[in-house]
């Protein structure tokens, strides 16, 4: 008996990659918030900073991933009403993904103190969640 893929609709495609783009975003502000709340270098400012940084970097290059990877998702085997569900982000984003994991845990590793690194969380985890805002305001137009 041949197994088959397990395949889901398009918009469920792209909710779970906003899915997986938020809950990642989150998990990097809260750990960042952790890091900021247990050594008590709370600075409102780089917050602030970080918080700007990572909208910016989420509208202006996030974004434009997002689009394309929308796109890829709606181009895929058009005969097809369901695809694969792990299509929802394209092989090369997998590597990307684990390249990005290996380098969170080298920067936890590393002697950088953890209230430096939290800025870096900040930034990158607001960056992801506008660009999982993106791919939730995709849906209505599929």
């Amino acid at each position: 008996m041949a197994l088959k893929e397990p395949a889901v609709s398009r918009r469920v495609l792209v909710s779970t990659g906003g899915l997986l783009w938020a809950a990642v975003g989150l998990f990097l502000i809260v750990r960042a918030a952790f890091w900021l709340n247990y050594g008590r270098g709370l600075d409102y400012l780089m917050v602030g900073v970080a918080i700007l940084l990572g909208a910016l970097k989420g509208k202006f290059v996030f974004r434009k991933i997002v689009i394309k990877n929308i796109a890829r998702i709606v181009g895929l085997s058009p005969h097809k009403t369901k695809i694969c569900v792990f299509a929802f982000q394209a092989i090369a984003s997998y590597l990307i993904a684990l390249f990005m994991i290996a380098l969170g845990i080298a920067l936890r590793m590393s002697p950088i103190p953890r209230d430096w690194l939290a800025w870096l969380y900040v930034l990158i985890g607001v960056a992801l969640l506008r660009g999982a805002y993106e791919y939730f305001q995709s849906l209505d137009k599929l």
